[in-house]
């Protein structure tokens, strides 16, 4: 008898019988010869193995089958077992994979040991490619020799397929996150599908900025002269398969290109290409337009299996975060120098063409003016009828104000209600300037209609000339500010040019100024707190601190009423210094009662970030309350982030050398790039709530969502979800697996005292809100 190998296989392997020898012993002991040995006929044996789902058979010396149930046969396109019986791989597989399949029962009966839940991978008749898990096991005859195999194979392509499109999500994700391309993104993301389902290949056509044609996307296997071809055409209700998905919004199936009406105007072109049947799937933007298409093209005539067409939905999935993340990239250059509500040029490009305008009037001698354009009164119309007109008629004044100059000036949104305007050449002149400024107020405060509301707006108008009032560009924008607010301390709806005289700025802004600075001096400003819970064990593991004023003329006021002028005047910085200093202490004050540790979360304002003193009062603050660092963070904002990314870079690097945590506040709002946000030394990520408060209906929130958070999990960081208000939010974000939430769902804003009563009594988790 032939030695048969000791390793731990090949003791499996004889502790494994041959199928000859049980039917031996089913048959009272009656020895069978070598050739009834791999017969095995009997009828009992073939109907048991038929009930398994998995595939059962039994192969000769030479991988033929000598037995298989049922479902190996249906599967491979026969009607019967007998049909496999004398055939190997090599006869029922394309030969890649035959040969590939052939090789390894090959290797198992000359090693005489057995492989056990190993990966292979076949393509059925139907296209379909299926995965899997296959153990395999030599047949010895009594002398030890090998003369054939048993193979026992489950189906394990649901899971490798969700193992496999999970792999891809995160390698678009971390091609985003290195800033890659789109396109190469998006090629990226089709060849991971092609390389999942064999005879397709993928396209992504895009909608343009008009969205009436389509634009190529990535599609690095079709033919690059098909894709000249058919970019650019317009979008309709019979345009192909992609077109036509894109008008429509829904999933479009063609089976048979020559065979449809979608496809009858673009034969000519399909008759080049060996494609005949092409599927579409649309993808879509946070705000529900369709972004563009993910198609697959077959060269057979057949529709898509359920299996393809849900890899097709997943892609598409995909490709909306990349293009939408693209998009956002390309916005934020955009917004680098342009305003994002009325498109007009923003402060940093108006101040560069100023200077410019300032250096050609030294040189020809020609004047050169800045005029002020303010709107009176304008927190009485977002208070009278909301934001969302406001934004409307900020929209239709910058409108006014550029057709009143026929286009022939630059102009600005300087700030929330106000425009800024360089007037040069003859017109720059003083009496020309005074009728240009009339006509521009006459322009502005015509009557608006909105929503069936009619109104009027009024306007206060400054401006200053140069050479005559003022040395260089700057002095000429404050002079012609300060003109503005004399125009408004004479009753408003006035137009004042500066004369060269000290114009006083009006008392009221003054006054609020003046009443902040002695707030941080004697309490007038004081703290509420905001919970964070952990969603997993349900305990409070951090706070935002919340700055509120008690003004002793106004009464309680918020920071959307006092903040904006703090930036403007410098006053945030005090402000900032003290709720750092007040947030510390009474972090401190909670831990020496014996209540939970927990981590403090506190705003910094883009003016405290630029200040050099940060990192002084943020020690400091530590310091005197003897807090240590690990239970402070700070919070900033994406576009705090992206302004200056190399010195963000520096300054959190610092912060977290200290040991203090970091956030990114309001993630997904501010266009940041992700390549910048990958250097950036940060803990935490804050989905901003837009993305939260539509969770329960809205599937592009939800995806966006879902995407921020594993994008979070990749970069190491903890992901907060702000202003969760419903239990539906709160079970989507467990499914995700987000960590930690905040919002109303869980507790309001609330004083330090509630809130250290609140956290007392959660030292052990919240069953009221996490029960479910």
């Amino acid at each position: 008898m032939a030695d048969k190998p000791h390793n731990k296989d090949a003791r499996e392997a004889e502790a494994f019988p041959s199928i000859a020898e049980a039917l031996s012993r089913l048959k009272g002991g009656l020895r069978l010869s070598d050739a009834e040995k791999l017969e095995l006929t009997g009828e009992w044996l073939q109907t048991l193995v038929n009930q398994a789902s998995d595939y059962i058979f039994v192969k000769d010396r030479d991988s033929k089958f000598v037995i298989a149930n049922t479902k190996v046969a249906f599967d491979l396109g026969r009607k019967d077992v007998v049909e496999l019986q004398g055939m190997s791989d090599l006869d029922l597989h394309l030969p890649e994979i035959g040969e590939s399949l052939f090789a390894i029962e090959q290797q198992i009966m000359e090693s005489k040991s057995p492989m056990i839940d190993f990966e292979e991978c076949i393509l059925l008749p139907t296209h379909e490619r299926r995965w899997f898990s296959s153990s395999k096991y030599p047949i010895f005859d009594d002398a030890g020799n090998v003369v054939g195999l048993i193979g026992i194979a489950r189906d394990i392509t649901q899971r490798k397929q969700a193992e496999l499109l999970q792999k891809g999500q995160n390698e678009v994700l971390h091609q985003i996150v290195e800033g890659i391309s789109l396109t190469q993104v998006l090629e990226k993301l089709i060849l991971t599908i092609e390389d999942q389902l064999n005879g397709i290949s993928g396209s992504v056509m895009l909608v343009d900025e008009t969205g009436e044609h389509m634009l190529s996307g990535a599609a690095p296997s079709l033919p690059k002269s098909y894709l000249e071809q058919v970019d650019g055409i317009e979008i309709g209700p019979e345009v192909g398969s992609c077109g036509t998905a894109i008008y429509s919004g829904k999933v479009v199936i063609v089976a048979d290109i020559f065979d449809s009406p979608l496809w009858s105007p673009y034969l000519g072109i399909m008759e080049q290409y060996d494609m005949r049947s092409c599927w579409s799937v649309p993808f879509f933007g946070k705000d529900g337009r369709v972004l563009g298409t993910f198609g697959f093209y077959t060269q057979s005539v057949r529709s898509p299996s359920d299996d393809e067409l849900k890899v097709a939905v997943e892609a598409a999935q995909l490709a909306s975060i990349a293009v939408e993340r693209d998009q956002a990239e390309n916005r934020i250059r955009y917004l680098a120098h342009h305003d994002a509500l009325t498109g007009l040029p923003n402060r940093q490009e108006f101040k560069n063409k100023l200077e410019q305008k300032v250096a050609v009037s030294q040189k020809t001698g020609e004047p050169v003016a800045v005029v002020f354009v303010d709107l009176d009164n304008f927190k009485i119309v977002n208070d009278s009828f909301g934001h969302a007109v406001g934004d409307q008629v900020l929209t239709i004044v910058a409108d006014r104000i550029m057709k009143a100059h026929n286009y022939a000036h630059e102009a600005v949104r300087f700030g929330g209600d106000e425009f800024v305007l360089i007037v040069s050449g003859q017109s720059a002149h003083a009496p020309e300037l005074t009728e240009f400024m009339d006509h521009l107020r006459s322009e502005v405060t015509k009557t608006i209609s909105i929503d069936g509301f009619s109104f009027h707006v009024t306007c206060s108008i400054g401006a200053a000339i140069y050479p005559e009032a003022a040395d260089d560009a700057a002095e000429l924008l404050r002079n012609a500010d300060s003109a503005m607010f004399a125009a408004k301390a004479a009753g408003r709806d006035q137009c004042v040019i500066h004369e060269g005289a000290v114009i006083s700025v009006p008392v009221n802004r003054l006054t609020l100024v003046e009443e902040m600075r002695r707030a941080v001096d004697n309490g007038g400003f004081f703290l509420e707190y905001q919970p964070q819970y952990d969603l997993h064990s349900g305990r409070i593991v951090g706070a935002e601190a919340l700055l509120r004023w008690n003004n002793e003329r106004l009464g309680r006021m918020m920071p959307g009423d006092f903040i904006e002028l703090a930036e403007e005047t410098g006053v945030i910085v005090p402000i900032g210094r003290w709720v750092l200093n007040e947030a510390c202490r009474q972090n401190k004050v909670w831990q020496d009662a014996g209540l939970s540790p927990i981590t403090v979360g506190v705003n910094v304002s883009a003016r405290q970030f630029r200040d050099v003193s940060l990192i002084s009062d943020v020690c400091a603050a530590l310091d005197s309350s003897k807090l240590p660092a690990k239970f402070l963070e700070l919070e900033v904002t994406e576009s705090m982030l992206i302004h200056n990314a190399a010195q963000a870079v520096q300054l959190m690097g610092e912060f977290r050398r200290i040991g203090v945590k970091l956030a990114i506040d309001d993630f997904g709002t501010g266009y940041s790039s992700l390549i910048a946000l990958k250097s950036f030394p940060l803990t935490r990520l804050k989905i901003d709530r837009s993305f939260i408060r539509d969770l329960d209906y809205d599937e592009s929130d939800r995806c966006i969502a879902r995407a921020i958070i594993s994008l979070g999990r990749e970069l190491g960081l903890n992901v907060v979800a702000e202003g969760v208000e419903t239990a539906k939010q709160q079970a989507f974000l467990i499914s995700c697996r987000c960590e930690t939430v905040q919002g109303f769902h869980f507790g309001r804003p609330m004083s330090a005292d509630k809130f250290g009563k609140l956290l007392g009594m959660t030292l052990t988790p919240l069953n009221a809100h996490f029960a479910s």
